[in-house]
């Protein structure tokens, strides 16, 4: 990107460098960032509560947001920022809804909407803490939260964010892999144990991994992806449909309740990784051309995922009923639309599998850089070594873990819970709170923020508790 990133005034040669190295998620600003951690949290202090004692005015703050969100030459469109959006979270999450619905009633698919409303509103939050009280945008989650609580909450939004990124591409491996191997031994009669599929998924995500430097590299994959699920949603509809109509042995036997009071926190947590793109946000907001549109792109872009998801539960809730299984692709009978479906959810999942472990990469090259500015200079084959090395470490962690622990649903179930409530519900709210974001709002903002924190830790804690007995019930099956 150019000078005009981060900042709608005649910036100085210094803050040039740091905007001009920001695109791959490095800074030549490191001074700026250290200057951060060693007294930005006290000046943050002084200058939040909009008007108060040594702060700018609620007028300064508008200005001072406005102008480092102007136009981004040599961004991506707002249609590939939608595109990338639902390219992230709409694959596997399709999958996990019908069982969610299944699991909690009818009422689940009141969840489907509630989280809609609810994610997007941290999504849109979340951004703004990018620019909050500050003169320079943050450039991630771990720095709205360091900005917000310091050092421990710079380390403790960090490994939430590193264990949700790292769990998702493992759950994305895991998903190729086990479509593949049940491919190949149904309709090739090919009978391979699953772990050298996830070598393969592997290689081929830590090529595309490797091969781009930051986010706009890959709005490619991200329209692809999309595409991909929107396939594999139409089919699935179709066929379930289908089979309802023709009243196929399957259908017959469906049962459905109203509401499962005691499923409903999991059910939520596993809707809320369907929504679960908080992470990545940041980077993909940064990638944008006109910055400004995030909100409506966020708002375009989740509404194609709730088409989705709400056309899938359904559809398959009423042909399944209580016997609908995660993915739901496992209750669709053999054929060639199912061979189809199959294929394009593998192909959106080990397309958007690149798309976070790139976000993650450019964190890691980002806290390298902080530490050996050397790390970002170099001609072009240099930093394509320098980064190709922990971007291959990153891989090989993530095909280790999903060889090891390749049970879909439940690391689904267990992401959404214990990571997902966290980033998409809990710490926005949190983060903005604490920026000064909810001192000039109304008391109806103020109500329905303290609604969505508190509907995200009820998820959280129930819904981690029975993830994790579902995850030993199947270690201890093994």
């Amino acid at each position: 990107m150019v000078e005009s990133n981060y900042s709608g005034s005649s910036p100085s040669k210094e803050g040039k460098e740091h905007m001009l190295m920001s695109d791959d998620g490095s800074s030549g600003g490191s001074d700026e960032k250290q200057r951060r951690q060693m007294g930005g949290e006290e000046s943050l202090e002084s200058g939040r509560g909009g008007g108060g004692q040594g702060g700018e005015s609620d007028e300064d703050d508008e200005r001072t947001m406005l102008s480092m969100r102007t136009e981004r030459v040599g961004g991506v469109s707002t249609f590939k920022t939608i595109a990338g959006v639902v390219c992230v979270i709409g694959g596997t999450g399709t999958l996990g809804i019908p069982r969610a619905v299944a699991e909690s009633g009818w009422v689940g698919s009141v969840l489907i909407g509630l989280a809609l409303v609810m994610s997007t509103y941290t999504g849109h939050i979340l951004i703004e803490c990018l620019y909050l009280k500050t003169d320079r945008r943050r450039e991630s989650y771990q720095e709205i939260a360091r900005d917000a609580y310091g050092t421990i909450g710079h380390h403790f939004a960090f490994t939430i964010v590193v264990v949700n990124l790292f769990g998702c591409a493992v759950l994305y491996v895991i998903l190729a892999a086990t479509l593949i191997e049940a491919m190949t031994r149904e309709y090739a009669h090919i009978d391979t144990p699953v772990y050298y599929y996830v070598i393969v998924c592997t290689t081929f995500v830590w090529v595309c991994l490797i091969s781009t430097k930051s986010m706009r590299e890959i709005a490619l994959l991200s329209i692809l992806g999309a595409c991909a699920t929107i396939g594999v949603v139409s089919i699935t509809v179709g066929m379930s449909v289908k089979m309802l109509l023709t009243h196929t042995a399957a259908t017959l036997t469906a049962t459905h309740k109203l509401v499962d009071w005691a499923k409903l926190p999991l059910a939520l947590a596993t809707i809320s990784f369907a929504y679960g793109g908080n992470v990545v946000y940041p980077h993909v907001e940064q990638s944008m051309r006109y910055p400004r549109q995030w909100t409506r792109a966020l708002w375009l872009a989740l509404m194609v995922c709730f088409a989705m998801y709400i056309s899938i539960a359904l559809a398959g809730y009423v042909a399944f009923g209580h016997e609908t299984l995660s993915p739901i692709l496992r209750n669709l009978p053999s054929g060639g639309l199912s061979i189809t479906a199959n294929s394009l959810i593998t192909i959106h999942v080990l397309l958007a599998a690149p798309i976070l472990l790139t976000s993650l990469s450019m964190m890691v090259e980002h806290s390298i850089t902080e530490r050996f500015p050397s790390f970002a200079k170099g001609s072009s084959f240099s930093q394509f070594l320098k980064r190709a090395f922990p971007r291959t470490a990153i891989m090989f962690i993530t095909g280790l873990i999903a060889g090891v622990v390749p049970y879909f649903g439940d690391v689904m179930d267990l992401l959404g819970s214990l990571t997902q409530c966290l980033l998409v519900f809990v710490m926005p709210i949190v983060f903005f709170h604490k920026l000064g974001g909810l001192d000039r709002a109304g008391w109806c903002t103020k109500v329905w923020a303290c609604f969505v924190l508190v509907i995200g830790m009820i998820a959280l804690v129930l819904g981690t508790i029975d993830a994790v007995k579902h995850l030993v019930a199947d270690f201890r099956r093994k």
